[in-house]
């Protein structure tokens, strides 16, 4: 269901605005907030991949925090449109820094919540496929629940993370996915709570992102970028749930599990793919190590960032993440002002998808291909990282 554009509705999101300190043009977060959001930050991570009933109601709530807190038809011969659309500039566009208002009706109270520049770009077609073509599974795979038809179009991994293409049809619309521009900024396209379907990658997290421009109201298009719980296992095995209620989902929410379970049952979906893409090594001298592919970057958040314990939990604490290339050009991922460390003109959010696990890893999968050939260093922080 598409969303207004310039509205964010919190009722996904379970740290209450009353929450805030008293609202400014820039808003500073409350010490109970930082506690409140460590908490969830912790909760949502130990859930990853952990599929219970009600974890399956819950998780996108969880989701929904890294994000507030942290400002964040495949055809092999369709001349590079596949991959322009997961990683390029096919239905996207270029979104500079801007302030939107999260407003809360229930409770009739607001704040302004600043979104960081995000930047998309073109795709060589023969590059693409040199860097990744070899791994994209574009098998498709269609399954039809009730009313409802899913189609996984191409999947790709690298064993941290993944990258999926799939539709979803509905004579009469598609009303179970709730989705706007500034969802695609931010935690993505979220299942509604008045729907009887939902889907989730498992042993993962994801975002979800709805191509607007490709998308009519009988056919969403949407580009799923997943973080992996099991990383590097060597498995290119991935599995998608997809669970059919006989009730809406927030009729669900206040039962008790055996309960929930009269009303739910699910499907597993093996998604085809073919071999895992390679993961380069990068150390710090610290021996802290960084994972690289094509598709994401996977930092170890312990050791080499001069971090506490608790802020290598916290993924706002990684404000700087850079890779240099052979030719002098940069490609930031993610830079965010962090208050008495930090300071930058422009705060940028140019990775897909960004999460953490238990270990204290933290996951970019990234809005472009990087060519992992061509890479001088990559940057977290302050500190620096080298080829192992």
């Amino acid at each position: 269901m598409k969303q207004e554009q310039g509205y964010i509705d919190l009722a996904a999101i379970d740290i209450s605005i009353e929450d805030f300190d008293a609202f400014h043009e820039k808003h500073e977060f409350s010490q109970k907030y930082q506690e409140d959001k460590l908490r969830m930050l912790k909760e949502y991570r130990k859930n990853i991949g952990q599929t219970t009933k009600r974890n399956v109601l819950k998780v996108a709530a969880a989701a929904a925090i890294v994000f507030i807190s942290a400002p964040v038809l495949a055809n092999a011969a369709s001349d590079g449109a596949f991959f322009n659309r997961l990683w390029g500039t096919l239905g996207k566009k270029n979104i500079e820094t801007h302030d939107e208002i999260v407003y809360d009706a229930e409770k009739d109270t607001s704040c302004i919540i600043t979104y960081p520049k995000q930047e998309f770009v073109d795709i060589d077609a023969n590059k693409a496929e040199e860097l990744i073509g070899n791994a994209v599974s574009y098998e498709p795979v269609i399954r039809e629940f009730g009313d409802i038809k899913l189609t996984i179009l191409t999947a790709v991994s690298d064993g941290n993370a993944a990258v999926i293409e799939f539709t979803l049809e509905k004579e009469g619309g598609v009303d179970v996915l709730e989705y706007s521009q500034l969802d695609n900024e931010t935690k993505g396209a979220w299942f509604s709570e008045d729907a009887d379907f939902y889907m989730q990658f498992k042993d993962g997290s994801e975002k979800i992102y709805v191509d607007m421009e490709k998308s009519t109201n009988d056919m969403i298009y949407c580009y799923d970028y997943i973080a992996r719980k099991s990383y590097n296992t060597g498995t290119t095995e991935l599995i998608m749930e997809v669970y059919q209620y006989a009730v809406p989902r927030k009729e669900l929410f206040d039962m008790e599990d055996a309960e929930i379970g009269k009303h739910i049952s699910m499907e597993e979906i093996s998604i085809p793919t073919r071999t895992l893409l390679q993961n380069v090594e990068y150390v710090n001298p610290d021996g802290g190590k960084i994972s690289i592919s094509p598709i994401s970057l996977k930092i170890d958040m312990n050791t080499g960032l001069g971090l506490s314990e608790e802020d290598a939990y916290d993924p706002y604490h990684a404000y700087f993440v850079a890779v240099q290339y052979k030719d002098g050009t940069d490609y930031i991922v993610h830079e965010h002002e962090l208050e008495n460390v930090h300071a930058c003109d422009i705060e940028i959010d140019n990775a897909s998808y960004i999460c953490g696990d238990e270990q204290n890893n933290l996951l970019f999968v990234f809005n472009r291909l990087v060519d992992i050939n061509n890479i001088e260093s990559i940057t977290v922080n302050e500190t620096q990282y080298q080829l192992k």
